[in-house]
């Protein structure tokens, strides 16, 4: 039975582990289809409003240069547009003090005048310079007049990748254009020009493709993490090499002048362009967007929303940080997911199945709910590993909720087992007692009857067989057997109602009380037994009687009742038996920690069989096992029967 019960309680946990089991399953699957694709990216715009509210400082590599009205024409409503002899003159200002490069993001249909006498030159001078176009949509053509090898290296495309939610979150460095020809980024050429003309490492910087995934991009040794499908954007929304945008954070992350202050101070000119990443824009860009710096801000106005150039410049600033400082790209990987998913599940099934009530379960549980989404966000800041929290949390959620239910339900059933269990053993207590009292009754009712109404008819029966006996004798006889026959039956009447303790003898009349000194017990049971008149006492001479007290603390009423009946039986078999006895030796003695209760005749002795078979033996038998004792019936010398009883005293 018991190794049955493993297996069944082996068998439950497998078939309750299942439930977790088909909740992760499901949720991978979920995963997998991009289910929780916006929850994901809401978590990861969690961690880096988290990470980036850290960030007090500003980018000092890149400064962002803005072309205000004293420079451009039109109105807010209708948008800037800026003369490229304006144009020309700032960017020559900026150019004479040396920047690592300069990149203009203003699109070409931006600027009006003539190109060829002003702007194309400096294109032409200053191989750091880096116009824009745009490719995705309809497409922005370059600025007219540049040479073949300058749209290579002095232009890229500033298009970019807005989800479905409004959020800027990728960064396009590299695609094809309509004429299915490959093109960088605006980011991306700033990036190689930077690299190329700083003096950050002996060693040449290049761009080239990546080792460990070669459709992505790398400069140097660092490799750009490509966005894939592991990143839980449907596949349709992942073309050519995308990253994800490692933003700074909400402090003003980059400095930001005006062309006219910065024209108006040579000091600025020395501080904020000098071998750095400037980009010259116009001001009040009519578009702007929001990114995860802004997402949780749920914008009332404009003021929280960023501009293209800005974006432009995060981009710029996290792969300088990468190369030049080690910071982490940010990236993903789908093993990492699952185990990072099956492990945290594992956890939640496990402490919420074993929770010894709702309120430990749900403190464990949050408990886990917080530890996964700190070691996603630690894994995040310090190596740049995502690992998408959604479906972590909605399985480590789901398990747990479940696995909380489930054990509160198990411990409510186990309650109510054990309750039924102990109402079924004190019933079995109860049935236990009642069958004992009912054999107690039945036994004391038959030793009443057996030493009072039977030896009554024995003694009555030989006496008719072996001597002449009168009618008025047998009437008597008689008499005393229907007065003892009838008060058994009272007796047994009272037994119910009365909860005393005592010994009925019938004989005699009356009860004994049970809670008096055994000693003295045994004394009135003797003077009873000897009232009667039994043929084994009528010729009595000589008779010993001696009971010593009897002090022991072992001794209950039960014990004391057999040892009452014992000495009784015995005595009664004395005058069924003990024809023609003259010698009655009755003794309790103390010795050591025992007690000696002994009777001896010198009658004619009764037949060994009925001794070995008859009531007394049985009684004797009895209490030597219940009072761990011994019992001794013998012949006695030179005639005559002996019958002992030594029973311990002590513990």
């Amino acid at each position: 039975m018991e190794e049955q019960s493993r297996w069944e309680k082996l068998l439950d946990r497998l078939k309750t582990s299942l439930w977790g089991v088909g909740i992760l399953t499901s949720i991978v699957g979920a995963h997998s289809l991009g289910a929780f694709h916006v929850l994901e990216l809401m978590a990861l715009d969690r961690l880096f409003a988290t990470q980036l509210s850290f960030e007090t400082s500003s980018d000092k590599a890149i400064t962002i240069v803005e072309i205000g009205p004293n420079y451009t024409n039109g109105t807010e409503e209708q948008g800037y547009t800026i003369d490229a002899v304006s144009l020309t003159e700032i960017l020559d200002n900026i150019l004479k003090n040396e920047p690592a490069v300069v990149g203009a993001d203003i699109l070409p249909y931006l600027i009006s005048g003539d190109l060829s006498d002003s702007l194309l030159p400096v294109f032409q001078r200053h191989s750091n310079l880096i116009a824009v176009e745009g490719i995705l949509g309809d497409p922005i053509e370059p600025l007219p007049g540049l040479s073949e090898t300058q749209l290579v290296q002095q232009v890229g495309f500033n298009d970019l990748i807005i989800d479905r939610d409004g959020t800027v979150r990728r960064a396009l460095l590299s695609a094809y254009d309509n004429a299915d020809i490959y093109k960088n980024s605006f980011a991306v050429q700033i990036l190689q020009s930077y690299f190329q003309n700083s003096n950050f490492s002996s060693e040449s910087i290049e761009l080239k493709n990546g080792s460990i995934d070669p459709e992505t991009m790398s400069f140097g040794d660092l490799e750009i993490p490509r966005v894939k499908v592991d990143y839980g954007y449907a596949g349709g929304d992942i073309f050519d090499v995308q990253a994800l945008i490692n933003y700074r954070g909400r402090v003003k992350p980059f400095e930001t002048i005006s062309a006219t202050d910065l024209l108006a101070s040579q000091s600025n000119q020395d501080t904020l362009i000098k071998n750095k990443v400037v980009i010259v824009s116009l001001i009040d860009s009519p578009q702007k967007h929001k990114t995860p710096l802004t997402i949780f801000d749920r914008v009332i106005d404009n003021s929280h929303l960023v501009s293209g150039v800005e974006i432009q410049a995060h981009v710029i600033s996290q792969i300088i940080k990468a190369v030049e400082n080690q910071q982490p790209l940010i990236r993903t990987n789908r093993t990492a997911q699952y185990i990072f998913l099956l492990l945290f599940s594992i956890l939640s099934i496990v402490v919420s199945r074993f929770s010894k009530d709702v309120i430990s379960g749900f403190i464990r549980l949050s408990i886990i709910t917080f530890s996964s989404i700190l070691i996603s966000y630690i894994l995040l800041l310090q190596i740049g590993l995502w690992l998408p929290l959604a479906a972590i949390l909605a399985s480590v959620t789901a398990n747990g909720l479940i696995y909380i239910n489930y054990a509160q339900n198990e411990r409510r059933w186990a309650r109510l087992i054990a309750q039924r269990n102990i109402a079924l053993e004190k019933e079995r207590h109860l049935s236990e007692k009642l069958a004992f009292e009912r054999h107690k009754t039945i036994e004391n009712v038959f030793d009443s009857i057996h030493n009072g109404p039977l030896q009554t008819l024995a003694n009555l029966l030989r006496r008719s067989r072996d001597e002449a006996i009168e009618l008025p004798e047998i009437c008597l006889g008689l008499e005393d057997l229907n007065r003892e026959i009838r008060y058994i039956g009272d007796s047994i009447k009272q037994d119910v109602t009365d909860k005393k303790d005592s010994l009925d003898v019938s004989y005699a009349g009356t009860k004994f009380d049970l809670d008096i000194p055994l000693q003295e017990l045994f004394q009135e049971v003797y003077d009873a037994m000897l009232s009667r008149p039994l043929l084994g006492f009528s010729n009595l001479k000589f008779t010993i009687i001696s009971f010593e007290p009897i002090e022991s603390e072992i001794l209950n009423v039960e014990v004391k009742r057999k040892l009452c009946r014992f000495l009784e039986e015995a005595l009664g078999n004395v005058g069924k038996h003990a024809v023609g006895a003259t010698r009655l030796v009755v003794t309790g003695k103390n010795k050591d920690d025992r007690y000696e209760l002994t009777v001896a005749d010198n009658g004619s002795g009764a037949d060994t069989h009925q001794v070995e078979t008859g009531e007394g033996t049985r009684i004797g038998k009895e209490i030597e096992k219940l009072t761990r004792g011994k019992f001794v019936r013998r012949p006695n010398k030179p005639k005559g029967f002996f019958c002992q009883l030594i029973f311990p005293i002590s513990a």
